[in-house]
């Protein structure tokens, strides 16, 4: 069984790939996945299948590739993973997004079941507001 980290780096490569089956494997069919930010467009509780309904249209405002979550900094107690990350890359219209995350993961039988995922939500509503016009 692959690590808690080694997981947690699949979830990123597999959202940055748009590798959604691979997605799907990862979490656990009761995951809990909450992006915080109370006034933010886009921020709240998702489940599965709204999570991987939303994230490919999400991802249609990227460029191929983008972004790409770099891990700084990992910390473990039991089963949760707390990262600190960059999340950076390019909107299809040419906007550059770069963003600093502190996302903690909660992974039980090899797969997440909680992700709680905390940014700068003025700086990332500004960049996707940006992001979304047309160039």
């Amino acid at each position: 069984m692959p690590t808690h980290e080694q997981i947690v780096a699949d979830l990123g490569h597999a959202i940055t790939n748009r590798d959604f089956a691979r997605l799907a494997e990862l979490l656990d069919d009761e995951v809990v996945y909450e992006i915080a930010g109370i006034e933010m467009e886009g921020a709240g509780v998702f489940d599965k299948t709204t999570l991987l309904d939303t994230m490919p249209r999400v991802l249609t405002l990227f460029e191929d590739g983008s972004p790409r979550l770099t891990i700084t900094h990992t910390f473990r107690d039991g089963d949760w993973i707390i990262t600190e990350a960059t999340g950076a890359g390019r909107f299809a219209n040419g906007t550059i997004y770069d963003n600093r995350y502190v996302i903690l993961y909660e992974i039980v039988g090899g797969r997440i079941r909680t992700v709680r995922e905390y940014m700068d939500t003025q700086h990332a509503a500004r960049l996707f507001a940006a992001g979304a016009e047309p160039r």
